[in-house]
């Protein structure tokens, strides 16, 4: 059988990068600026480099802890694409007192929660 390859990221670069998945400690580097990779996960489809409001957005998911991992039906679930998004779940996440990262991966931002408090 062979090896589980997954996505690892730079953030600096816009670059994105395949490589085999082991759990030891050794940290990645980028190729381009040997800065430190970001394991973004098996299902991470990167954006295109020119597109710096998508790399925004993903940097901020990223540090965030949210990551691009295969689900049981096939995918990572729901994460935000814009800005716009990410900025409403903040604002949702900071009025209702849950985790930022769990507030990320909501589809609809459930506002009636948030405003009762």
């Amino acid at each position: 059988m062979g090896y589980t390859r997954t996505s690892y990221v730079c953030l600096p670069c816009r670059a994105s990068y395949k490589q085999a998945y082991d759990t030891g400690t050794e940290v990645r580097r980028c190729p381009r600026c040997a800065g430190a990779l970001l394991h973004a996960g098996s299902a991470f489809a990167a954006p295109p480099r020119r597109d710096a409001a998508a790399w925004r957005t993903l940097t901020l998911l990223l540090n965030a802890g949210i990551r691009f991992h295969k689900g049981c039906c096939g995918g990572p679930g729901y994460r935000p694409r814009t800005r716009h998004e990410v900025r409403e779940r903040t604002l949702y996440a900071r009025r209702s007192g849950e985790p930022l990262e769990r507030a990320l991966l909501h589809r609809e931002v459930p506002w009636e929660r948030a405003t009762t408090r």
